[in-house]
């Protein structure tokens, strides 16, 4: 059994997500609102839009093409979904340290 690491950052949605494109060669955040699995969880596109940024700033996905929305999802978000990455010591890179 997978036994996955959330970090303190994450969200029930950041899990849909990544496994929505770990299935999916890509999608974007509208695409994903339309998918029954975001509509159970009552989030839509402005939030997903919200939670694929923070993925991105952990490299759990990555955009396509620089500046879109069109995501895929990283070696790193793929270890995570199989249990051998731990989102609690993913550095934050939209931060600038020193």
């Amino acid at each position: 059994m997978t036994v996955r690491r959330m970090g303190p950052w994450m969200y029930p949605v950041d899990e849909r997500v990544l496994e929505h494109l770990n299935e999916e060669s890509w999608a974007s955040p509208s695409t994903m609102a339309s998918d029954s699995r975001f509509q159970q969880l009552g989030v839509d596109e402005g939030y997903i839009r919200q939670r694929c940024e923070q993925l991105v700033n952990r490299e759990l996905i990555a955009p396509i093409v620089e500046d879109s929305d069109m995501y895929e999802i990283t070696s790193m978000g793929i270890a995570y979904l199989d249990g051998n990455c731990d989102a609690r010591y993913l550095p934050n890179w939209s931060v600038r340290y020193g």
